[in-house]
């Protein structure tokens, strides 16, 4: 009989959650043999999950004499991509989230996006940028009454990319999955849409919730995820 050791949801949760950690692990089988071994990244395989991340897509058609190309729109996570910030304060992250808790849904005003990497090659960095300029968010305090003033202190931010839905079973065989957006099919999930990717919250100890007056003052968040060979 085999014991198998488990952490409590909550412990799991907790632990899986605030960072993804990625790991490759192979098996050759030779007659009765069955060797379970690690494997070593190249760059290009990192560098490969940025982009598909930070990648945001384009619009293709035209004619080759009388024949017109398939329209099409190559398109990754970053199709879209966007954040808002929230007035949540109590409640935690967790993974069934598509949406902040309580959304201010006012857009940034610019939104920048880059790759980045080190000259070892061993950090693959996709950093996106947000600013709201002054006057774009309402005020957000403590007691607020005036017209358009929200009472409340930003608690919560939000990054939204195009996902998969997860609908799928495991382990899925041979996976085809993409799904139809403007003009073609986007790349590389199925069932695609801008949800909730990353909450950063004052619940889960993130950063203390603050008061913000958007009416005077601009706001900047910037958002990274990393691929590193550790």
């Amino acid at each position: 009989m085999i014991t198998v050791k488990t952490k409590k949801i909550d412990e799991r949760i907790s632990e899986n959650y605030t960072k993804i950690k990625m790991c490759g692990i192979a098996e050759i089988i030779h007659k009765d043999n069955v060797i379970k071994c690690k494997n070593k990244f190249t760059r290009y395989f990192m560098s490969s999950i940025v982009n598909i991340i930070g990648f945001s897509g384009y619009y293709e058609s035209g004619h080759m004499g009388t024949v017109s190309y398939v329209e099409y729109t190559p398109s990754g996570l970053s199709l879209s991509v966007s954040a808002r910030v929230g007035i949540d304060t109590s409640t935690p992250t967790n993974p069934d989230m598509s949406d902040l808790i309580s959304k201010v849904d006012v857009a940034p005003d610019s939104v920048t996006r880059r790759l980045i990497k080190e000259p070892d090659y061993t950090l693959y960095i996709y950093e996106v940028v947000f600013l709201w300029n002054a006057g774009t968010l309402p005020n957000i305090y403590i007691g607020a009454t005036a017209e358009g003033n929200i009472d409340g202190k930003v608690g919560e931010f939000g990054v939204y990319l195009y996902t998969d839905n997860d609908d799928w079973q495991t382990g899925l065989l041979n996976p085809m999955r993409h799904s139809l957006v403007a003009g073609g099919w986007s790349f590389p999930v199925g069932g695609a849409e801008v949800r909730l990717a990353s909450r950063i919250a004052s619940a889960d100890g993130a950063f203390d919730p603050f008061e913000f007056y958007g009416s005077i003052d601009p706001l900047v968040f910037k958002w990274r995820f990393q691929v590193a060979i550790v």
